[in-house]
Parts: structure tokens; C-alpha cells; sequence
């Protein structure tokens, strides 16, 4: 017996639903790529300015060049520079922020788009919010507040995207109570378990001024493969006393550390970045 063949292909119109669905796909995969990419690029961005504010309130704590600095805020940029004012500013470093990323919303007092601190204090003499936005995703925002105290910080609700570490700009004024005036030996104790610790020891003589009014020192050291970048000066100096800020931004370390000066703990820094131990010799801690 014989049995007829037969034959079943796919109609045009399942053909159509099929090439539909993969176009589907393939839309919502790149939709979900670009959202994921502009949310990175608003977030890099958004610490990038963090990181530069907190550099000019640095610069200005320590009278560099015995003037204050600012920050200038514009549409794609932001710009650094030396001075009372970005409009009769000496020196100035432009930023350029990602495509597709800009600043919006500025209300900083006296209708500025200066924010400028004072020296010694670190106080903003200009304070308020500003956004930066994602122009393919406008309600993605990543907000910034300027205290007039000189505290800035994110206030809006960036999503931090996944896989990425906390990135904290830890700027700590530690007042000794006692002066480092005499002090030789600036003593850095990097953990890198289960390797053995690493000791650098730095002569402090090289980095006082003239007359010991004031210490800096900046360096990088290299641990486990890694670059450690530390800047740790004062903001007073006396006979009697010190104020000691470290500048340690979580971006650029990664390992715990233990600041020393002549056998004299200072503190701990945790690998985290959100612990810090105050040492037996290292005063109180606040906030820049």
C-alpha cells in the first residue's frame, strides 16, 4: 500500500511572526545595552565631578598658590581654575563630559555657575544643587549638592550599576592635638593577604616648607599589582598642634592601610572603604 507524501513548510505568515519576534528581541536587548551604558556614563561622570569639587575645596584648604579655587560649571564641561572667579581666572583644566551627558538644572546661590572655596576653611563661598542628565534617558539623573559648608555630595537616585565598586572620595581632617612639627618618618602599612604587608617608609623632612608651617606629600605606591594613590598634608600647623588631612579616593585604592608618623598610629584604613579606625595618636576625625 502507498501512502501519499506530504509535505508542510512555514506559511509566509508564520515566517513574518518569527522575523517579528526576532526583531523584538534584538530591539529590546540594544534599548537595555544603551540604558545600561548611558546610567555607567552618567555615574562616571557624576563622581568625576565629585572628585573635582573635592580637589578645588582640597587646593584651597591648603592656600596652594595662596589663593582660593573653583570650579566652573558648564553645559558639557566642568572647569577648574585658580582664582576668585572662572571670568578673571589665571589657570584653568577643562573636563569634557561623556557624549550625551549634561549638566542641567544649576541653582547655586547669587545665580552662579561658580562654586569657589574658601581658603583654610574650605567653606563654599557659593552653595546649591545642580543635575547631570542622560539626554537618551532625561529622567535618569544623577543630582549634586554644594553645602555652604563646603560638603558635596550625590543627592539624586542614579542607579549604580552592577559589578562596579562603591566609589567613596574619602577626604578626613584628623586634629592630633599634637604637632609633627619634629616628626621624621611618615610610615605607610599596605595589607595584601595572604601576601605579607608592605612597609614604605618616607623621610618627612623633603616635604615641609620652609619655616614648618606646612607638610605635603603625594605619592602612588603599587600593591598586589595594584596602584595605591595617597595624598596626605596638613591644613594647620603649629608648635602645639596639627590638622592632618588624608585625601584617599576608592577609585585609586583598593587595600587596607595604617598611617604611622614616628611610631605613632594614626589610623586604619579598612580595604572597604567605608571603615576607618581612628589610632591612639590620631585625635578626632571629621569630614572636608
Amino acid at each position: 500500500m502507498c501512502f501519499p507524501i506530504t509535505s508542510k513548510g512555514f506559511t509566509l505568515i508564520e515566517l513574518t511572526v518569527v522575523i517579528a519576534i526576532i526583531l523584538l528581541i534584538a530591539v529590546v536587548s540594544l534599548v537595555s545595552f544603551t540604558g545600561s551604558r548611558n546610567t555607567r556614563n552618567l555615574v562616571n561622570a557624576g563622581q568625576q565631578i565629585l572628585s573635582i569639587l573635592q580637589l578645588a575645596q582640597s587646593k584651597s584648604l591648603a592656600g596652594e598658590d595662596n589663593t582660593t579655587w573653583g570650579v566652573h560649571l558648564d553645559t558639557a564641561q566642568i572647569v577648574l581654575f585658580k582664582g576668585s572667579s572662572f571670568a578673571g581666572a589665571t589657570t584653568t583644566t577643562v573636563y569634557s563630559l561623556p557624549s550625551g551627558i549634561e549638566i542641567a538644572n544649576i541653582s547655586i546661590s547669587g545665580s552662579s555657575s561658580d562654586v569657589v572655596f574658601k581658603k583654610i576653611t574650605g567653606e563654599a563661598l557659593q552653595s546649591g544643587t545642580f543635575e547631570l542628565s542622560a539626554a537618551a534617558s532625561p529622567l535618569t539623573v544623577f543630582s549634586i549638592t554644594v553645602d555652604a559648608s563646603g560638603k558635596v555630595y550625590q543627592t539624586g537616585t542614579a542607579p549604580v550599576p552592577a559589578g562596579t565598586r562603591i566609589l567613596d572620595m574619602r577626604h578626613r581632617l584628623f586634629t592630633l592635638g599634637w604637632s609633627i612639627k619634629t616628626a621624621t618618618t611618615l610610615t605607610l602599612r599596605f595589607s595584601d593577604p595572604p601576601n605579607p604587608d608592605t612597609v614604605q617608609n618616607i623621610t618627612m623632612s623633603s616635604y615641609f616648607d620652609a619655616g614648618k608651617t606646612k607638610f605635603e606629600w603625594s605619592g602612588t605606591s603599587t600593591i598586589g599589582g595594584r596602584p595605591q594613590e595617597l595624598r596626605i598634608h596638613t591644613t594647620a600647623l603649629t608648635d602645639d598642634g596639627t590638622s592632618l588631612s588624608v585625601d584617599r579616593d576608592c577609585r585609586k585604592n583598593s587595600k587596607k592601610l595604617k598611617i604611622t608618623i614616628d611610631t605613632k598610629d594614626i589610623a586604619t584604613y579598612e580595604a572597604d572603604c567605608q571603615t576607618i579606625t581612628v589610632e591612639a595618636f590620631g585625635g578626632t576625625m571629621g569630614e572636608l
